[in-house]
């Protein structure tokens, strides 16, 4: 156990292992005390099945692991015999207890949907303190949870685990927390931390119990004596008690008001059966599906709908969202009840207390093989989407985050046209990724660029605004600092993500910065957006239009957020060639390609071009944005980072200084990216051995950060 530290936003005592932890700054604003229920995520009213039955066994030894404060996964082969139930089955049970004033064992209970990776699951489901960065939120969702089970009186279900241990750092992360914590998952490797747990088929009493239930809505009735028999070949013979299936079934024969004798007699003439592998698991589950899909006798609308779930991920769609995204792309209306009509017949999953929907993975699994959707059927959803994943008015980037999981799958999935609209489309969901630390001047910077540049820079198609990436990321960043430390972490911070490689000096005497792992997988994913994005340009509006250079120059500068400079260049060089020839060597957009190479230069510590083009940058924002431009003070603040590497001082404390009082004119005295002009000109100071001038500067900063 670490030494112990007090965090004094809280009043209570943590340990070093929950504390500083990945090198993220300490200043996490946690919950108050006060603010904490028993249930800690969003998704308080997870309820199963109002069908389910049979598991005593299972619920019985799960029961006894989870208060024994043991990790374990719950696995088998497949989908849809029900892991998720049992669950959620556990969950509500020890709800029930707290609410009923039980002393249980748990103080904390959370149920988290595993989507694409832990770290983003933990975001979307516990509730914690929202930061200013997508990295500190990362840092503050674990601590917040580390928290909760510091004492191991935390249950956790994590829903749908689909990765392997290996291949998700939260996972890993995941292991080390105390506390009970129940997955769910098709992935039977999960380490010595997590026991396995096997999940069989339930048994034929258990599966006509479910059956009659659903097929008789819960009125108690029972099959006829006469039909049970019919009743146990469809389920053992037919179906192998694969439990999802006898659910689809019974929703069925209740739609068409079916005996169980019709349904055997459809199912066989429809060559209707799930065969197995030796050790139990399913193996034609989509092609027997399929026939399936043509006794539900679905209309266009019905099927329109079920593709475009298809393509979602595993998340639950509020019913208004479903609504506004889904109707009129299937051509009807709120009054035709398609979405529950599909519910009512077995397809899709509906949450009364939350009103929301949702597709089973092995639903949507081989509806998506079998119909391939493709973005011209779907172009309503696409766009009513999209107005959901766009920044708003406010700036504030997190607003539109729910939705980007479904933006991405999108893309993904579906066979894409090459149009402007999926240019858009594509740019809006890269803009959401990249620009999610922005928050509320976002859209004021947004907004700027295209009073400067007017609609010919393609601004409106790709919205991702490379000239301003910079000061976006400075606004971003806004968190004090509590100790020396800590700041000289924050100047490192503010050094590589928005002026460049400027303080490389202080990395050999200050620990640098890592990049988070969550952010190197956003970075990833924006990288093979703008892949999308770039093809469809070229193809679309060609190698030689403004937007495509725009394409050049994202794809461009995520490569050099992940230090591939070569590659960079490569790209920055062919924005640059269409810019100089399409806008001239006068535009602002010119002048960001200069600016943006000679950045990769200078890294790359080829400094006498990184001067020249610097100084091309500067000539063009003097000019066309003016000397009291933010912009031009960052072109003075990164030549002058050249001058010192070459060591000419007098010239960069010179540029330092116009730079700096630029940004104090405009954005003020306190704003991060004037301290972190105050640094820049500290370290010019002390490089001369202006020590007296060096510390004023320092002293500067260090005021205003507390």
């Amino acid at each position: 156990m670490g030494p112990e530290i007090v965090n004094r936003n809280k009043g209570s005592i943590f340990h070093g292992d929950y504390v500083g932890r990945d090198n993220i700054a300490v200043n996490i604003v946690m919950l108050q005390d006060s603010e904490r229920e028993f249930v800690v995520t969003h998704n308080a009213n997870i309820k199963p099945v109002s069908y389910f039955t049979g598991r005593e066994t299972e619920l019985q030894e799960l029961r006894q692991r989870i208060e024994a404060g043991r990790k374990s996964v719950l696995v088998s082969g497949m989908g849809g015999i029900g892991k998720t139930h049992i669950c959620r089955k556990l969950f509500e049970e020890y709800l029930n207890r707290h609410a009923g004033g039980e002393n249980g064992p748990f103080r904390y209970l959370g149920y988290i949907e595993y989507n694409g990776d832990m770290g983003s699951s933990l975001q979307n489901c516990l509730k914690f303190k929202r930061q200013d960065s997508p990295e500190q939120n990362q840092e503050a969702a674990w601590r917040e949870l580390e928290y909760l089970a510091a004492d191991g009186k935390l249950l956790l279900f994590v829903d749908n685990v689909d990765r392997l241990i290996g291949e998700d750092s939260g996972l890993q992360r995941l292991k080390g927390i105390p506390g009970a914590v129940v997955l769910t998952s098709r992935q039977i490797s999960f380490g010595d931390e997590f026991e396995p747990y096997r999940i069989g088929f339930l048994g034929m009493e258990q599966c006509k119990e479910i059956y009659e239930k659903i097929r008789f809505e819960g009125s108690g009735k029972k099959v006829r004596p006469e039909e049970v028999l019919d009743l146990e070949y469809v389920i053992e013979n037919l179906v192998g008690r694969h439990t999802i299936t006898v659910e689809l079934l019974a929703h069925l024969a209740r739609t068409k008001i079916w005996t169980v004798k019709r349904l055997k007699e459809e199912l066989e003439q429809k060559g209707f059966r799930l065969t197995f592998h030796k050790d139990g698991e399913l193996v034609n589950i989509q092609e027997s599906y399929e026939v399936l899909y043509d006794l539900s006798e679905l209309t266009e609308a019905e099927k329109n709908i079920l593709e475009a779930f298809s393509v979602f991920p595993y998340i639950p769609l509020a019913a208004e969202t479903c609504n506004e995204w889904l109707l009129a792309d299937a051509g009807v209306s709120e009054d035709d009840d398609i979405l529950m009509g599909l519910y009512q017949k077995g397809w899709l999953q509906f949450d009364i207390e939350q009103e929301s929907f949702a597709l089973h993975p092995v639903f949507a699994q081989f509806i998506y093989e079998m119909c391939k959707p493709e973005w011209k059927e779907h172009k309503g959803m696409v766009e009513e989407c999209q107005k959901c994943i766009e920044i708003p008015k406010s700036g504030f980037a997190l607003e539109s985050w729910e939705n980007v999981s479904f933006a991405e799958s999108i893309i993904e999935k579906m066979n894409m046209e090459k149009s402007e609209n999926s240019i858009k489309f594509v740019g809006a969901t890269s803009n959401l990724i990249f620009n999610a630390v922005e928050y509320e001047e976002a859209g004021k910077l947004h907004k700027k660029f295209l009073e400067t540049t007017g609609n010919e820079s393609g601004a409106k198609c790709l919205y991702m605004i490379a000239n301003y990436r910079n000061l976006i990321k400075m606004c971003g960043e806004q968190q004090k600092e509590g100790n020396m430390k800590a700041l000289y972490k924050r100047s490192l911070q503010i050094s590589e993500k928005v002026l460049g490689n400027e303080y490389s000096d202080m990395t050999t005497n200050h620990i640098k910065l890592p990049m988070v792992y969550n952010r190197q997988r956003e970075y990833e994913k924006v990288k093979g957006l703008y892949k999308k994005s770039l093809e469809i340009s070229e193809e679309v509006l060609g190698v030689n239009h403004v937007d495509t250079a725009t394409n050049y120059n994202n794809l461009a500068m995520v490569h050099e957020e992940l230090e591939e400079y070569d590659k960079a260049e490569e790209l920055y060089k062919k924005s640059l060639g269409i810019r100089e020839k399409v806008l001239g060597v006068n535009h602002p957009d010119t002048a960001t390609s200069y600016f943006n190479l000679a950045a990769v230069y200078e890294k790359l510590e080829e400094y006498d071009k990184a001067e020249e083009l610097y100084k091309k940058s500067l000539g063009i924002r003097e000019k066309v944005l003016g000397e009291n431009h933010p912009d031009t003070a960052t072109n003075y603040f990164n030549l002058a980072e050249v001058y010192e590497k070459l060591e000419e001082y007098h010239k960069a404390e010179e540029l330092c200084q116009k730079g700096l009082k630029i940004r104090e004119d405009v954005l003020g005295e306190e704003h991060p990216a004037t301290l972190s002009g105050y640094m820049q000109l500290s370290i010019i100071y002390s490089a001369q051995g202006k020590w007296y001038e060096s510390m004023q500067c320092f002293y500067v900063v260090f005021q205003k950060m507390h």
